[in-house]
């Protein structure tokens, strides 16, 4: 992120619409059904609790588990389809308490809008979708799913609400005790489509879906999970040129267990026996082989003390405006607070932070468990519209 939100970013962000569209067909090989009663899909389809083995078998098992087919030829096709999407969460007025879908409350099946990256970094909206006009002049929909162990902590937590988190700030500044703390099973999914001239032709190896009356292919994922203190953070992107031709190309991809060589500048890779193991196991469907993990960051510094640095080509780079050079998921969520007076942590993320994060500026703020999202929470939020308050 380049600039602190001006005024009338802050209000190009508030009332920024989304894009509410129903999913159609997705335009993907079909993959071999399974039996009624079939136990074919084991664990592979169940998250791990803990870190298993490497970061990268870490990210993959997650990956898969949320990836694994649930409908062969209408949405939700896939498991995250099925989780909140993160305007759910967050209701404009929160007087009229939290309705979400499996409460009652009917939705679109996706809810696309522009990058609040982008918009902050000046990147303007296309009128007919609501998306970013992203840097290469594609159009490009962003939407957040949140796990339902997600949803459970924010929901229970009255985290939705804006004084809400003011009452836990204050509490934690009064006893000095960390007041938010998101589970161990919590999964955040970020999905960037890009919007395809038409679904004739579409490109290969890539997710497709027909989402009201445009096509979409599905090009970067960021997947974040709790299963550390400091969360664990991954990024996908599909091998493909015309969906993403920048992949690797500037900060190189890093995968030494599903990838095979596992370094790579934009070269494609084949996937691990180990890797296609799991899949199979999954039943995915055959374009979700040809996606390929960035990497995985856990740490703000590496063993030297240098800034390590993670980012998604398209997400950060094309949708977002961000320097891939100065991208670090980890550091730039960690900026993520709250004053007690209400004041969003927003207002302190004036550039793009890598490296060791810098300290709030005083003991009236408190860090939120590095989740932005929060941030949407009414009233006074920094990315949404909010009603008017009582």
């Amino acid at each position: 992120m380049k600039h602190r939100p001006t005024g009338g970013a802050r209000l190009l962000i508030a009332t920024a619409v989304l894009f509410l569209i129903a999913g159609g067909p997705s335009i993907f090989a079909a993959r071999p059904a399974l039996a009624a009663g079939s136990t074919a899909l084991g664990s592979a389809c169940v998250p791990p609790t803990k870190m298993d083995g490497t970061p990268a078998k870490t990210a993959w098992r997650l990956w898969v588990a949320a990836t694994c087919p649930v409908n062969q030829n209408h949405y939700p096709y896939v498991v995250w389809e099925n989780w909140l999407q993160q305007p759910q969460m967050y209701p404009a007025n929160p007087v009229q308490g939290l309705i979400v879908p499996n409460a009652g409350q009917t939705t679109s099946a996706h809810l696309l809008g522009p990058s609040p990256l982008g918009i902050v970094n000046g990147l303007p909206t296309d009128p007919d979708t609501g998306c970013t006009i992203a840097s290469n002049g594609q159009t490009i929909c962003e939407e957040v799913r949140e796990n339902g162990a997600f949803e459970d902590y924010v929901s229970a937590t009255g985290l939705w609400n804006r004084a809400n988190q003011q009452q836990v700030a204050r509490q934690q500044v009064a006893s000095g005790v960390p007041q938010i703390k998101f589970p161990k099973a919590a999964v955040e999914i970020k999905a960037d489509w890009i919007k395809l001239p038409s679904c004739d032709n579409p490109p290969a190896g890539v997710h497709i879906e027909q989402i009201g009356s445009y096509c979409f292919a599905l090009a970067g994922m960021h997947l974040i999970s709790k299963l550390r203190d400091n969360w664990v953070w991954a990024t996908f992107e599909a091998q493909n040129l015309t969906t993403n031709p920048n992949r690797c190309v500037v900060l190189g991809c890093f995968d030494p267990w599903g990838s095979s060589p596992p370094r790579t500048q934009g070269a494609d890779t084949q996937l691990t026996t180990q890797l296609s193991n799991l899949m199979t196991r999954a039943n995915l469907a055959p374009e979700w082989r040809n996606y390929r993990l960035d990497g995985v960051q856990l740490h703000f510094v590496d063993a030297q003390g240098k800034p390590t640095l993670l980012g998604n080509s398209v997400i950060e780079g094309e949708n977002a405006g961000v320097p891939l050079t100065q991208s670090s998921c980890i550091t730039c969520h960690q900026v993520s607070s709250i004053n007690q007076d209400g004041t969003d942590g927003i207002s302190l993320l004036t550039s793009s932070p890598i490296g060791k994060p810098a300290p709030l500026p005083s003991h009236a703020w408190i860090h939120r468990d590095f989740v932005w999202s929060l941030g949407d929470a009414c009233f006074n939020a920094a990315f949404q519209t909010c009603a008017s308050p009582p």
